[in-house]
């Protein structure tokens, strides 16, 4: 143990705990490691720390702080930190946490609590013990060992196995869980959170994200300016904003004697015109104050709920625009560039095509020519055989014309249909919900958000009407009171008229929207992309293979075609001309010869575009599946932006949570004013209960707004 300065004057004249000041001094101050006579504000209290111990070679750091009013010694753990001076045995505790050991930091946590209750004995001793996760877990440990004094901890690491007497409850101990800290949801979910002594209360703090995970355990952010907030979407855009995360602001206690209000409601109080008034004060500045920020949060859901239907034509454009750029592109093939429009460059190039035939056929005319020419005609007549082209063409011409005509005609059918997917089928793909709107995750979003702000409004309202009846009971009761004493002095009646603030009927409108929650944009995504997936399939895949079929006709018809030139050429060059005829027609044979090779030119470039088309064509029918798995996510986005959408998830998150603790500050209001034999208690205990029923209604219909 360190060599301790003397002990200043404490006295210590309260036995209150305040659960809320011991979870920041836990979850914040200790881990800043402050030093001696440092003075932390906490919640609007003075703490001066009074003695630092951070150099124990078992890992231990822990601080002993003066609440500055109360003058209550209390003792804060740190948890687990890597980079304190012994960070490495705060590691090995916590892994040796989960065996039977007797661990050095354990008993170093206690002898320390023993010096410094030794310390301050003059003035009661130590009177808490806080700590977060391995904190939580020696202050815990401190709590078993000494009945006698409170321990609060935040998501606490576990004990060592046998160090707890299952018989006992340890209602000294009280330890927090937050919503979604994951430690301590493993240890729940591993049926191990048995070995975390005394009382187990959630609390409805952090934000729900796999970047979150340190904050939500330790409770909050250690910013050097002081800040517990996690900034929401991006400056100046809709939707930014604030979600607070401090621990100790999500700890609910009554209005009236700041216990915390878990397992149970709190004392009895006597009602009366100081206490009525306490309550008025709570709700105008504590319960409006956190009903504001989770309107604050709504308010921010909505904005960005509006933003997106503001920008309907805009995704809906971006979209049409992708599914273009990814069936254009879904082949290497340049002649499909365009191919979603009418004038495309595939059509202008069977256009081409058609001219090559055209070409090739005026070139085999030439060659047909000379195959009648005088030394053919001499060869026929000799050999008594016919060798005119005429013969061996036929119609193969016309027929290749022919079935490039009708590719041309698939082509613009393949490019109207297109455009029907982009203009109509990509539209269709917003459409749906309950009242088959055009936009429908937004428009539910949107019709839902519209009741849900005016059932906002009336509950504000109604909070207001509440409170001025509170105000006017507790003066109601001054007054009468008084006029009572006095008349029994005077012995002459002055009792006045009562004028209290009447109830008006405040009910809330029932949503008929959202009732399976944000779950909305994942069923309008499956039964949309799943109609859309059938219904181009449909349209598409007939007119590709069509397409297909039509232009391997084609290169079949060319083959054909050039087979028949050249069998003509060979037949005319495969009969030998009289030796003495040599000399008159020795030009003849490389005549032919370049006449085939002009008539063949045109039809090589066009099979060879062909043959493109056609490995094109297969290339689409192939990848057209693909494509429709790699336009899902873009889908996706455009019903409604991801992390918009996520955004939403997240202040509703934050506004619930703040709801559900107004309805649980509320129904110890309803507690307290109840059983009550004075008729203005009992109507005061009825607008509660109405006030209690309406934030339910309000949290069911915000809970839908989450994922």
């Amino acid at each position: 143990m360190n060599t301790h300065k003397d002990s200043p004057t404490i006295s210590k004249d309260s036995t209150a705990h305040n659960h809320k000041d011991l979870v920041e001094l836990a979850g914040l101050h200790a881990y800043m490691y402050p030093k001696e006579q440092d003075v932390l504000l906490v919640n609007g209290i003075d703490y001066r720390v009074v003695h630092a111990h951070y150099t124990d070679p078992t890992g231990l750091d822990a601080m002993t702080v003066v609440n500055m009013e109360t003058k209550e010694i209390s003792i804060v753990y740190v948890g687990t930190d890597a980079h304190g001076t012994y960070g490495k045995q705060d590691i090995l505790t916590d892994a040796q946490l989960l065996s039977d050991l007797t661990l050095p930091q354990l008993t170093a946590a206690q002898e320390y609590y023993t010096e410094m209750n030794e310390k301050y004995a003059s003035v009661g001793g130590v009177s808490s013990v806080a700590g977060n996760s391995l904190g939580g877990g020696l202050a815990g440990a401190v709590g078993v060992a000494n009945p006698d004094v409170t321990a609060v901890t935040l998501n606490p690491a576990l004990l060592p196995d046998g160090m707890m007497d299952p018989a006992k409850t340890y209602d000294n101990v009280t330890n927090y869980f937050s919503s979604y800290d994951v430690l301590t949801q493993t240890l729940i979910a591993l049926k191990l959170d048995h070995r975390i002594p005394g009382k187990h209360y959630e609390i409805f703090n952090g934000i729900p994200g796999f970047e979150h995970l340190a904050t939500n355990h330790t409770g909050y952010l250690k910013e050097k300016d002081g800040r517990q907030y996690y900034e929401i979407g991006e400056v100046g855009q809709p939707g930014y904003g604030k979600i607070y995360i401090d621990a100790d602001a999500h700890i609910v206690s009554s209005i009236w004697t700041g216990a915390p209000l878990y397992g149970g409601y709190s004392e009895r109080i006597e009602i009366n015109k100081e206490n009525l008034e306490l309550l008025a004060s709570s709700l105008q500045t504590h319960v409006v104050e956190r009903l504001n920020l989770a309107h604050e949060y709504l308010g921010n859901s909505v904005a960005i709920v509006d933003d997106e239907a503001s920008r309907y034509y805009e995704r809906l454009t971006r979209l049409q625009q992708i599914f273009q750029d990814m069936f254009e592109n879904l082949v290497s093939e340049p002649l499909f560039a365009g191919i979603t429009s009418l004038s495309n460059r595939l059509a202008a190039e069977i256009e081409h095509l058609v001219s090559l035939v055209n070409l090739a056929e005026s070139r085999a005319q030439s060659l047909n020519a000379l195959l009648n020419s005088p030394p053919a005609e001499l060869v026929e007549h000799l050999l008594r055989v016919n060798v005119s082209a005429e013969s061996l063409f036929g119609n193969a011409f016309s027929e290749v014309r022919g079935f490039l005509n009708d590719v041309r005609a698939d082509v613009q059918d393949l490019s109207r249909t297109l455009i029907t997917v982009m203009s109509d089928k990509i539209p269709e793909l917003f459409e749906g919900g309950k009242e088959m709107w055009y936009d429908a995750v937004v428009s539910e979003l949107n019709a839902h958000y519209n009741i849900v702000n005016s059932n906002r409004d009336t509950l504000l309202s109604h909070i207001g009407e509440y409170e001025k009846q509170v105000k006017d009971v507790a003066s109601a009761f001054y007054e009468r009171d008084h006029a009572l004493g006095q008349s029994i002095k005077t012995r002459f009646s002055q009792l006045n008229e009562v004028s209290v603030q009447g109830t008006n009927a405040y009910q809330l409108e029932d949503s008929p929207y959202m009732e399976l929650k944000m779950k909305i944009k994942d069923i309008q995504m499956d039964t949309a992309y799943t109609a859309f997936t059938i219904s181009t399939q449909t349209l598409i895949l007939p007119i590709l293979a069509r397409l297909q079929q039509m232009v391997l006709s084609t290169e079949v018809a060319l083959e054909l075609l050039s087979g028949a030139i050249k069998q003509a050429a060979n037949f005319a060059l495969d009969y030998t001309i009289p030796g003495k005829l040599i000399g008159l027609f020795s030009d003849y044979d490389d005549e032919i010869r370049q006449a085939v090779a002009s008539a063949l030119e045109p039809l090589d470039e066009l099979a060879g575009t062909v043959e493109g088309i056609r490995k094109g064509l297969t290339g689409l029918i192939v990848g057209y599946p693909t494509l429709l798995d790699n336009f899902r996510p873009y889908v996706q986005t455009a019903l409604f932006n991801n992390s918009g959408y996520y955004n939403v998830h997240l202040y509703n998150v934050a506004s619930i949570a703040i709801l559900k603790e107004m309805e649980m500050l509320f129904d110890d209001v309803v507690y307290q004013l109840g059983d009550h034999k004075a008729g203005a208690i009992q109507a005061l205990c009825e607008v509660s209960q109405k006030v209690k029923s309406n934030m339910g209604v309000l949290h069911e219909q915000v809970n839908r707004g989450t994922i």
